[in-house]
C-alpha cells in the first residue's frame, strides 16, 4: 500500500478521540509551522507491532533514554511454570510479582495498534521521536535471536505513545496503558511490601498473621506471642495474645489489634529515599526503633527513623536491604502506646487444677478455700475455711477471684507506710504462689500490687464487690453462686 504520509496518521486521531476530524497527530513541542491540513483518511490501518509467545520468549531489556536499564528474565520453576526475576546493575530489592508480569507481558504482546504510517521518512521518525526515542526495549527468544523495539514521543491530542520496531519504518500508536507499563523505571519495579502480599491475603482474619510480635523502642521492649488454638481454648480468658515483655501476662485481644495489628498493616513504604546510604543519622536510623513481625513463614525487621522534613512520612529500612525508604501511609502510633494499656483487664489466669488452695485476706476476715482433686474422673471437692461445699461453688468463686479486673490506669504508688486493704493468694500445688495486693487509694480506688511489683493499674471498690466479696455470704447461706 502507498504511503499516505499524515493522512492515515488522522485516522488514528479520530478513532481515539472519538470521530473529532481534522486533528493533527504531530508530536507534543512540534512548531505549528510544520503542521498542515490533511483531508479525512479514506481508512484506519491496523497491525501486530510485536506478539510473539511466552513459551519463545527467555528475557526482555529495558534500556530507557534516561534512568536505569533492567532486564526481566523468564526461568522455569520445579512444577513447569515461570518465574520472573528483576535483573538490573545491582537492584537494592527484588521485584514486585505482579508488576514484573504486567510489564514482561506487556512488551511482547502489543497487538491490533493503529498504524501512522507505513513506510515513514527520516523527517517523520525524528517528528514522531523515533529518532532518539526515550525507550528502547530488546526481546530475546529462546533459539537465540532477538528483536529490538522503540517508544518515542507523546500524541499531542488523546493519550498514547510513537512506537515502532527497529529496522522497520512503521510507525503505530500504542495506548496510555500499554505505554506507561513500558515505561516503569527500575525503582518502580522495586518490591517494597513488609508485610507479603501473600501473608495478608491468605489470612482470614488480623489475628491469624503474626506469630511473634517485638517491639524495640528506647525506653521499652514490648513482646508478644499468639497462642496456638489449643493454647487459647485451655486459656480460662481465651486471650489470643499474651505477652512477654515488659512483665508476662495476658494482652487484650481487642487492644492488640487496634493499636498494634491494624497499625501494622498500614505499613507500606513507597519510594527509596537514598540507596546504600553512608549517614543513616540523617534519617534518625543510626539508633532506630525495631519493629520484627514473623510467622511459620516468614520473619522481617522494619527499623524506623525520623519523621520526613514535611512531616508526610516516616524514614524507614527493612533489614536486610541497604536502602532508606520513605512511607507515607504508616502511622507508626504504636511507637508511643503504653504497655499497661495492652494488658487484658485479667490480672491473672491459672487452670484450677493446678491450685492448692487460696487465701482470702480481707480488711477485717480471711477466708480459706481449698480444693481436693480427683484427677482420674475430672472433679474436684470444695472447703471454704474446712466447711465442705459444693463443686459448682467451688469453681464459681474460684474463677472469682481470677475475675478481678482492672479498672483503669494510674501513675500512683503504694501509700507511705500502708498495708494492703485485700490480699489474695493462689498456693499451687507444685509449692509456688501467686499474690495480688490491693492498696486504698481514693475515691474508691485501690491499687494493684501483683507479686510485690506496682501494675499501674487500680481497681474500683465496686468492681471489687462485684467479682469476690459478695460471693462469700452467698457460699455461706449455702445458696448456689450465679455463673456471673
Amino acid at each position: 500500500m502507498r504511503r499516505k504520509n499524515l493522512i492515515i496518521a488522522i485516522a488514528a486521531v479520530v478513532l481515539l478521540s472519538a470521530g473529532i476530524a481534522a486533528l493533527t497527530l504531530w508530536p507534543q513541542g512540534e512548531p505549528e509551522s510544520n503542521q498542515q491540513d490533511i483531508p479525512p483518511p479514506e481508512e484506519i490501518v491496523r497491525a501486530d507491532l510485536v506478539n510473539i509467545a511466552l513459551d519463545e520468549v527467555a528475557s526482555v531489556i529495558f534500556t530507557p533514554r534516561y534512568g536505569a536499564h533492567y532486564s526481566l528474565l523468564k526461568e522455569t520453576t520445579d512444577n513447569g511454570s515461570f518465574e520472573l526475576k528483576l535483573d538490573a546493575d545491582d537492584p537494592v530489592f527484588p521485584g514486585e510479582r505482579s508488576r514484573l508480569n504486567a510489564v514482561f507481558l506487556g512488551a511482547i504482546s502489543l497487538t491490533n495498534v493503529a498504524v501512522i504510517a507505513e513506510n515513514a521518512t527520516d523527517d517523520e521518525l525524528n517528528m514522531f521521536g523515533l529518532n532518539d526515542p526515550v525507550l528502547t526495549w530488546e526481546i530475546n527468544r529462546t533459539d537465540g535471536s532477538s528483536e529490538r523495539f522503540m517508544l518515542g514521543a507523546e500524541q499531542v491530542v488523546g493519550t498514547g505513545r510513537f512506537a515502532r520496531s527497529e529496522g522497520s519504518r512503521e510507525i503505530v500508536i500504542l495506548t496510555e496503558r500499554q505505554s506507561s507499563l513500558l515505561l516503569i523505571t527500575l525503582e518502580d519495579m522495586y518490591d517494597l511490601t513488609f508485610i507479603p502480599h501473600s501473608i495478608l491475603e491468605r489470612a482470614e482474619s488480623i489475628m491469624d498473621i503474626f506469630d511473634h510480635i517485638l517491639i524495640e523502642r528506647e525506653d521499652t521492649v514490648l513482646e508478644f506471642y499468639r497462642r496456638t488454638d489449643e493454647e487459647v481454648f485451655l486459656t480460662l480468658g481465651a486471650a489470643r495474645y499474651q505477652m512477654l515483655q515488659p512483665i508476662v501476662g495476658d494482652a487484650s485481644d481487642h487492644m492488640v489489634q487496634t493499636s498494634l495489628l491494624e497499625d501494622f498493616i498500614q505499613i507500606m513504604p513507597s519510594s527509596v529515599e537514598a540507596k546504600r546510604p553512608t549517614d543513616l543519622s540523617i534519617f534518625g536510623l543510626d539508633t532506630p526503633s525495631r519493629l520484627t513481625l514473623s510467622s511459620e513463614s516468614w520473619e522481617r525487621t522494619l527499623l524506623i527513623g525520623n519523621r520526613n522534613a514535611d512531616g508526610t512520612g516516616t524514614y524507614v529500612m527493612i533489614e536486610g536491604y541497604d536502602a532508606v525508604l520513605l512511607d507515607r501511609a504508616g502511622e507508626y502510633l504504636f511507637l508511643n502506646i503504653q504497655p499497661a494499656i495492652l494488658r487484658a483487664r485479667l490480672l491473672w489466669l491459672h487452670n484450677i487444677v493446678d491450685v492448692g488452695f487460696v487465701t482470702f485476706e480481707l480488711e477485717d476476715e480471711t477466708r480459706v478455700l481449698r480444693l481436693e482433686h480427683d484427677r482420674e474422673n475430672d472433679s474436684l471437692t470444695g472447703f471454704l475455711d474446712d466447711v465442705e461445699i459444693s463443686e459448682t461453688n467451688a469453681r464459681r468463686l474460684y474463677i472469682s477471684a481470677l475475675s478481678i479486673m482492672q479498672s483503669g490506669i494510674t501513675q500512683e504508688q503504694v501509700p507511705l507506710g500502708a498495708s494492703p486493704n485485700y490480699t489474695v493468694t493462689l498456693h499451687m500445688l507444685d509449692g509456688s504462689s501467686e499474690t495480688m495486693e490491693l492498696y486504698a487509694l481514693y475515691h474508691s480506688q485501690f491499687l494493684i500490687v501483683k507479686n510485690g511489683e506496682n501494675t499501674g493499674f487500680f481497681i474500683t471498690r465496686m468492681a471489687l464487690q462485684n467479682a469476690l466479696l459478695d460471693r462469700f455470704a452467698i457460699v455461706d447461706r449455702g445458696d448456689e453462686l450465679p455463673m456471673t
